[in-house]
């Protein structure tokens, strides 16, 4: 059990992995993954009563890169995504 403060686990050290069919091509630059708990903002500052999961992507360009990857990465566990991109 988590409680009611607020947390995060993150791992870093990623690569994302090539899947050309869904435009998603490996790199490591930003592969990083954060498990909030009790909140929904990186910064740590709006407390919620879940969890939320953010897929880190190095952003090249406004290309939906962000998009593909969360998308591809929830499938992957028979999930979608269920919020907008963050900064």
């Amino acid at each position: 059990m988590v409680g009611p403060n607020i947390g995060e686990i993150w791992w870093s050290s990623l690569i994302w992995p090539d899947v050309p069919d869904r435009g998603i091509y490996g790199e490591a630059t930003n592969a990083r993954v954060s498990l909030l708990f009790n909140c929904r903002t990186q910064g740590l500052d709006e407390h919620a009563d879940d969890h939320t999961v953010l897929v880190h992507v190095r952003r090249r360009n406004c290309d939906g890169s962000e998009e593909r990857h969360a998308s591809w990465l929830a499938e992957q566990i028979g999930q979608s995504v269920i919020g907008p991109p963050q900064e």
